[in-house]
This record gives structure tokens, C-alpha cells and sequence, in this order.
């Protein structure tokens, strides 16, 4: 469990446990503007803008722009994939080769969504990804059969 320190009238104090920081939150002791840091993290922080906290400060209900769920990095990659694999498919041909990797991407991030306790982004872009590598696979593949079927024709007179 990670040790939590936070900045209480201007001064550092902590280290506390999880479940103590959980219930220095309910009772408003820490509120969202509180600068908290824990091993692992860059620097000091809101409690909004640290993924462990911002959940428990949204209120059912009340959407806040600082309480997001993370965005899944696979579906990002999908999407920039499948974009790319269109253009290298309009400029030299060569999509399938974003293609392919814009579509295992995909596929990998609906996994993660779906099977990852708290919610992720993400789900849109995956879709996209996807979508986009699969027209680009499709469209080499027709390509591909033309041109094989029209080297049988000119070979068979």
C-alpha cells in the first residue's frame, strides 16, 4: 500500500496509509485542492488531478472535469494507427503495415475496458482503430486479388 503526504497549512505532513487519507477526505480534513504526493509520482499534486482520489471526490451524479477515468494509452495507439494506416495506404501502399498493429491495439483495449475494475476512456477511440485499420486491410486485400486474378487472366490466353 502506498504511503500518502500531503500539505496541511503549508507544511508537509504524513506519511499516511490509504485507508487514512480515504477518511482525511470524507471528513474534508484533505479537500481537492490539497497538494498530496506518494513514491512513484513526479511531483506534488491536487487531490483532483491524482487518479487514486479524483473518483472518491466526484459526487454521484456530478461530472467534474477533473474526476476522468484515465484514458487507455492501447486505444490511443489504435486510432493513430488506423489513421496512419490510411494515409501510407493513399500515399505508397504500404498501410497494412499500421494497419495490422492498429487492429491487435484495438482489440487489446476493448479487453482492457471490459475487464478492468474502475471505468477507462478510451472505448471511441478504440472503435475508430479499428475501424480504420480494417477498411485498410480490406482495401489491400481487394487490391491484392485484383492484381492476382489479372496476372492468371494475362497468363492464360
Amino acid at each position: 500500500m502506498a504511503l500518502w503526504y500531503y500539505n496541511l497549512n503549508g507544511q508537509q505532513a504524513g506519511p499516511v496509509e490509504e485507508d487514512e487519507m480515504r477518511a482525511m477526505l470524507a471528513s474534508g480534513m484533505v479537500r481537492a485542492e490539497t497538494l498530496v504526493w506518494r513514491d512513484g509520482m513526479e511531483g506534488w499534486l491536487p487531490v483532483v488531478r491524482t487518479p487514486e482520489w479524483s473518483m472518491q471526490l466526484a459526487s454521484p451524479g456530478v461530472v467534474s472535469p477533473y474526476a476522468l477515468p484515465p484514458m487507455n494509452g492501447l486505444a490511443v495507439a489504435s486510432l493513430c494507427c488506423g489513421i496512419g494506416s490510411l494515409f501510407l495506404l493513399m500515399t505508397c501502399w504500404l498501410g497494412i503495415l499500421a494497419a495490422i498493429p492498429g487492429a491487435i491495439c484495438g482489440h487489446m483495449s476493448l479487453r482492457q475496458m471490459r475487464e478492468y475494475i474502475l471505468p477507462m476512456r478510451g472505448k471511441g477511440m478504440a472503435i475508430a482503430g479499428l475501424v480504420t485499420s480494417y477498411v485498410t486491410i480490406g482495401i489491400t486485400a481487394a487490391v491484392l486479388i485484383f492484381f492476382g486474378v489479372m496476372i492468371m487472366i494475362a497468363g492464360n490466353p
